[in-house]
């Protein structure tokens, strides 16, 4: 499916045909489905329990890369863990016992957070593609979510320009694991409600 809708992307123009919404949907669950389903269940086992364990947690991540790090930080906050977006205006100091998750760490900006946390004593969670990395290397964990950044390997290709496949499956993944943790905790919805912000004056109450 993958090959054929880039196939069809590519030479589009030549055969005077284009792709349907239909067809795309479809190709970006596939992908979507196939990063998802290629993380190891240890790495998620591992990060529930680093985010058990852990005083407070801070969550760095840059550009489309930061909407699904502040999701993931928002509903840890819900489950009531002391959550903090790193340089945020009221994150703390961070040392022993708390925890830095970065989403996608590939660039020089993450590794100097990374470092700086180690230096701090704080343990290092990264989750992304690229484990093997230097950011990897220096993670107390690095949980595998192979979604395309270069097109290279461990990544899963995609269609989808960039680094967007990656971007979608960490806000899938993180969901997911809010999901694991609220079972685990025994976390109800009600008291997850209940930590939401009350300045929105939504009219209704949330599912």
């Amino acid at each position: 499916m993958l090959l054929a809708l880039e196939s069809a992307i590519r030479t589009q123009h030549e055969r005077d045909t284009s792709v349907s919404y239909r067809e795309l949907v479809q190709a970006v669950i596939d992908e979507n489905r196939r990063v998802l389903e290629a993380v190891p269940e240890a790495d998620v086992q591992r990060l529930i329990g680093e985010i058990e364990r852990a005083k407070t947690i801070q969550l760095y991540a840059m550009g489309r890369m930061q909407a699904s790090m502040r999701g993931f930080a928002m509903r840890l906050k819900h489950m009531g863990f002391d959550a903090y977006v790193v340089f945020d205006t009221t994150t703390p100091v961070i040392g022993a016992g708390d925890l830095l998750i970065v989403n996608c760490a590939v660039t020089a900006v993450e590794l100097n957070v990374i470092k700086l946390a180690k230096q701090a004593g704080a343990r290092v969670c990264t989750i992304g593609a690229h484990p093997e990395n230097e950011h990897g290397r220096l993670a107390d964990l690095a949980v595998l979510v192979p979604g395309q950044i270069f097109g290279t390997p461990p990544e899963v290709r995609s269609i989808q320009p960039m680094a967007s496949l990656l971007e979608q499956a960490l806000f899938l993944f993180e969901d997911i694991v809010v999901m694991l943790l609220i079972e685990k905790r025994g976390v109800s919805m009600a008291e997850m409600q209940r930590r939401h912000t009350n300045l929105e004056g939504v009219m209704g109450e949330f599912a």
